[in-house]
């Protein structure tokens, strides 16, 4: 960091890099479901105030992220690759949106929809690469096999729906970050 940041830029700096790395660093650990939603909902928060904060300097966000991917690499390096990537992507589309773009309520909710989206369908992204089409063809198979004791058509994609729903709570939610960080 050059001698250009403030103390509240530093101090979202900080605070981000802790939730990354402390809180992430715990979720992951302990490998708690939806550590995304809440350490990515931080993000979306630090990350609109950074933008506030930075106001005619955007490039200080991409400064911002390369410093707390740095530290959290230092102190939780057992972190997922998908974590870093998802670091990467929030502090990219910041300086995308709220950086050039400008701070406001379109922009706001812009930014933290699509980086909670990103969030959820990285996940399913990752298990089909490792696991390739065959494992939503199974959790297809056996909704199947449930879905005919309750008379479900045989076309019902169980994948289709679970990808659906939980993208789309990480989807309102991020709508509802950006609403409230736009103040």
């Amino acid at each position: 960091m050059n001698k250009q940041h403030t103390s509240q830029q530093i101090n979202l700096i900080a605070l981000w890099a802790f939730c990354e790395s402390g809180l992430g660093g715990l979720l992951h650990a302990i490998r708690l479901p939806f550590t995304g939603f809440v350490v990515g909902g931080f993000a979306c928060i630090i990350l609109m105030l950074l933008a506030f904060v930075v106001k005619h300097k955007p490039y200080q966000i991409i400064e911002a992220t390369l410093v707390v991917m740095a530290i959290k690499f230092a102190v939780s390096p057992h972190a997922p690759l998908p974590a870093y990537i998802a670091v990467g992507f929030q502090g990219l589309l910041a300086y995308l949106l709220l950086g050039l773009i400008g701070r406001n309520w379109l922009s706001c909710v812009l930014f933290a929809s699509l980086a909670m989206l990103e969030s959820a369908l990285q996940k399913f992204l990752l298990a089909t690469l490792l696991y390739g089409k065959s494992l939503w063809q199974a959790i297809d198979a056996m909704a199947l096999g449930i879905g005919k004791e309750f008379n479900l058509p045989e076309d019902f994609s169980a994948s289709f729906w679970i990808i659906s729903i939980y993208s789309g709570i990480y989807f309102l939610w991020g709508i509802f970050l950006g609403s409230k960080g736009s103040f």
